[in-house]
C-alpha cells in the first residue's frame, strides 16, 4: 500500500517578493523601488527578530497572532524510565568514549556491537529546558490555522543558544 498523503500535500510557501508584490497592488502613495523595499523590510524584520530574541518581546501581528520564544521542560525518558537531560547524542563524546572503551576495534567493526552506550548532551547550562520560537495562533481569527506553521531561520535559532549559554543572562523565556 502506498502512502499519498506526501504527494497530494500542497505546500504554500510565503516569500519576500510576495509581500512586494502585495504592496504593488495596494500602493496608495509614490511607487518605491524593489531594493529600496527589499532593505527596508530586511532592517525591519531583522530588528522584530532580534528583540523577540535577546529582549524577550512578544510581537502581536493582527489577525495572525504572537510570535514569541518559549521555554519548555524536557519530557523524553530514557529505557530505564529515568528522565532523559536531552535527546539529541553527543557524538564527539560518544565517538572519544568508545575509543576508550573499544581500543581494538575500527568504526566498522563498532557498528556490529550491539547496545554500545550512547552519550547525550547534558543541558546543565539551561537547567534541562528547551527553546523554541513559539508561533501562538489561540487568539487569531485565521482559518484554518492549523494548517499553517512558523519555522525561523537558522540564524535566529543560533541566536537564543547564544542568549541561553550567556553566563551574564538578563533574558529569561516563560512556557
Amino acid at each position: 500500500m502506498q502512502d499519498n498523503s506526501s504527494k497530494d500535500r500542497k505546500v504554500g510557501e510565503v516569500k519576500k517578493k510576495d509581500f512586494y508584490n502585495h504592496y504593488l497592488k495596494h500602493k496608495q502613495e509614490r511607487e518605491v523601488d524593489k531594493s529600496v523595499y527589499n532593505k527596508f523590510l530586511k532592517v525591519l524584520l531583522n530588528k522584530f527578530s532580534t528583540a523577540i530574541v535577546e529582549t524577550g518581546l512578544e510581537l502581536k501581528l493582527t489577525g495572525i497572532g504572537k510570535l514569541r520564544v518559549r521555554s519548555k521542560k524536557l519530557n523524553y525518558f530514557t529505557k530505564e524510565g529515568k528522565r532523559a537531560k536531552s535527546v539529541r547524542p553527543n557524538w564527539k563524546a560518544t565517538l572519544e568514549y568508545w575509543k576508550v572503551k573499544y581500543p581494538d576495534q575500527t568504526l566498522k567493526e563498532l557498528k556490529g556491537v550491539p547496545n554500545k552506550p550512547i552519550l547525550y548532551h547534558e543541558n546543565d547550562h539551561t537547567s534541562g529546558e528547551f527553546y523554541e520560537h513559539h508561533w501562538d495562533n489561540n487568539t487569531t481569527s485565521l482559518k484554518y490555522k492549523s494548517f499553517y506553521g512558523f519555522k525561523a531561520s537558522r540564524q535566529y535559532s543560533r541566536l537564543i543558544a547564544k542568549v541561553v549559554k550567556d553566563p551574564n543572562r538578563k533574558t529569561f523565556y516563560y512556557g
